[in-house]
């Protein structure tokens, strides 16, 4: 059975307006920066939270 709806296809993609340019190289380093350290800051609460806790656990 065959529907009657039309297919997606790349015209649209065609039709759509230019994006805008991209960051330039500072931002970009600045974004760089900030992950590093968002990274760095979730691998240090985790190490700290696993040393910590055989010292919460014998208390519990």
């Amino acid at each position: 059975m065959w529907a009657l709806v039309q297919e997606p296809c790349d015209e649209n993609v065609i039709r759509s307006a230019p994006q805008t340019a991209p960051c330039s190289k500072s931002r970009g380093r600045w974004v760089l920066a900030a992950t590093i350290l968002a990274s760095s800051m979730a691998f240090i609460d985790g190490t700290v939270v696993n040393v910590a806790l055989p010292a919460l656990q014998t208390t519990l």
